[in-house]
């Protein structure tokens, strides 16, 4: 995929549960990827997207429930930015099947993966 000129990749792979790696997309323009890869729960790794433009993160990687590594570095990544990018639910549930993505899941501060009520 080219996906130098992409803008928004809202829901591109919401629910694909079969998806177990994506490539390193192009997200150098992208404003929002909300709900990308919600619910993609055979996912097991977030590669080191850059995404300097995102500002609507809500639910990308939720539900992701198999990764193993990448939630963190997206989330430093976006952290740093300022302002911060919207990130309701971002990474609930991201890597809770897994020890090494558990445990970069304590990391990440609450509001970034706060449980849906």
């Amino acid at each position: 995929f080219d996906t130098s000129n992409v803008r928004e990749m809202m829901s591109m792979f919401n629910n694909c549960t079969s998806l177990t790696e994506v490539p390193l997309f192009n997200l150098s323009n992208v404003d929002r990827i909300w709900y990308m890869f919600q619910g993609c729960s055979a996912l097991t790794y977030i590669p080191a997207f850059n995404i300097p433009h995102v500002y609507d993160m809500t639910s990308a990687f939720e539900d992701c429930i198999n990764v193993q590594y990448g939630a963190l570095a997206i989330y430093q990544q976006a952290a740093a930015k300022d302002p911060q990018p919207t990130h309701l639910y971002t990474f609930t549930n991201c890597g809770s099947n897994t020890t090494t993505g558990a445990a970069e899941l304590e990391q990440i501060p609450l509001a970034w993966k706060r449980p849906r009520q």
